[in-house]
């Protein structure tokens, strides 16, 4: 009787943490492009203000 009200319990933990992988795909994708996004904008910025710096010269 046990191992059946475990069985019932582990089925329900497991239904609930595989609905929410829909959710931690969505975080990981958007986190991961507005990191990529941020970098490139730091990037852009950094040799924007570089060559200002360095009178234009290239």
């Amino acid at each position: 009787m046990k191992k059946r009200t475990n069985l019932v319990i582990g089925s329900i933990l497991i239904g609930w943490i595989l609905s929410l992988l829909p959710l931690i795909a969505k975080l990981f994708i958007f986190t991961g492009l507005a990191v990529y996004l941020f970098f490139g904008y730091d990037e852009w910025a950094y040799n924007r203000d570089h060559k200002q710096s360095a009178g234009g010269a290239e």
